[in-house]
């Protein structure tokens, strides 16, 4: 009988078990369903009470998930009148950026599918993406990111001015220019005061200088801050020496070097000649574990415009110069696909 009794009950926890297992599972999913429901149709609940209600868009409403977001109904208007599915607009808000949503609202109907899995995409340059994808036979990732960098016109032929030049990770090339602009934060090396940096640049690069001379390389510093004016004069004088061309090879134009922002350094190796190949190999092996990247080498120079140059440094902080490090890329290519 107690054994009977024992069974019993065992059947008994194992058949309460499945239910209220069961039972949770129907109510979870009765639950999503319900928040699922709730979540596409308040669309139309917007909608119905915006003054921008359009009826016999109705159905469409219904179907568009909704995005807390200003003017979120008339935007949803005006690509239901574009001739955008309710699937589509869809796709518009998961894959798209606000800025590139507001560009694509003042087009006419485009087919973006192929750009859905490509974040840095910008809806106003699809016709330049396509003719530098077809022109240098690239895949759509890379068109997208050479002609972002603006690799599809000359150098310096379009030019924007930089919008943050106090910024640590300000990107400065020649299509991005400084204007004018002074830091406001530059101190003197403790060991130098010609040369100037701004403060978290100059205490970097003091803790790069000492590690390297406990590792038996020597670094000095022969160039820092340069002002506008002085770039500009520098920068003639190249010209007048070797002509235009060659000098753009090599030294940026005034508003378009890194040395104005307080962030650049160029060094010297041992008794203040020419960086050696040895210590030219540990910058490049080191220097981000400080922040800093060497800029300009042999291998970016078709998107840099610049040729090597192993003595260039630039402070973008430690996580930057890690992930450039890492992953091999240019601190162009970086900017456009993780900070713009």
């Amino acid at each position: 009988m107690v054994v009977e009794m024992k069974k019993f009950l065992f059947c008994l926890v194992i058949v309460l078990g499945v239910y209220f297992i069961k039972t949770e599972h129907i109510f979870k999913r009765n639950s999503e369903e319900n928040v699922m429901k709730e979540e596409t149709s308040r669309t139309l609940t917007e909608a119905l009470e915006s003054t921008f209600f359009i009826s016999k868009y109705q159905e469409e409403y219904k179907k568009i998930n909704y995005y807390e977001e200003e003017n979120f109904i008339e935007t949803i208007n005006c690509f239901l009148d574009l001739g955008y599915s309710s699937e589509e607009i869809n796709a518009i808000y998961d894959f798209l950026t606000l800025q590139n949503r507001e560009k694509l609202v003042a087009l006419p109907k485009l087919d973006l599918k192929v750009y859905y899995t490509i974040p840095n995409f910008e809806v106003d340059k699809l016709e330049r993406y396509e003719n530098y994808q077809k022109a240098h036979h690239l895949a759509l990732n890379e068109a997208v990111l050479k002609v972002n960098i603006g690799l599809d016109h000359d150098f310096y032929s379009t030019i924007e001015e930089v919008e943050n030049p106090e910024s640590y990770v300000v990107l400065v090339n020649k299509y991005r220019s400084l204007g004018q602009y002074v830091p406001t934060d530059l101190v003197p090396l403790s060991y130098d005061s010609k040369y100037q940096l701004r403060e978290k640049a100059r205490d970097a690069f003091e803790k790069l200088v000492s590690q390297a001379l406990v590792e038996n390389v020597f670094l000095r510093p022969y160039s820092a801050y340069r002002s506008f004016d002085y770039q500009n004069s520098l920068y003639n004088t190249y010209v007048n020496r070797d002509g235009k061309e060659v000098a753009d090879s090599y030294s940026a134009r005034p508003g378009h070097s890194e040395h104005q922002t307080g962030l650049a350094v160029d060094v010297w190796s041992r008794d203040y000649n020419f960086i050696t190949e040895a210590d030219a190999k540990w910058l490049k092996e080191h220097s981000y574990q400080y922040g800093f990247i060497v800029r300009y080498t042999k291998e970016n120079q078709a998107i840099t415009g610049y040729i090597e140059e192993p003595w260039h440094l630039r402070y973008v902080g430690e996580h930057v110069a890690s992930t450039l490090y890492q992953q091999g890329i240019t601190f162009d290519e970086y900017y456009d696909l993780y900070l713009k």
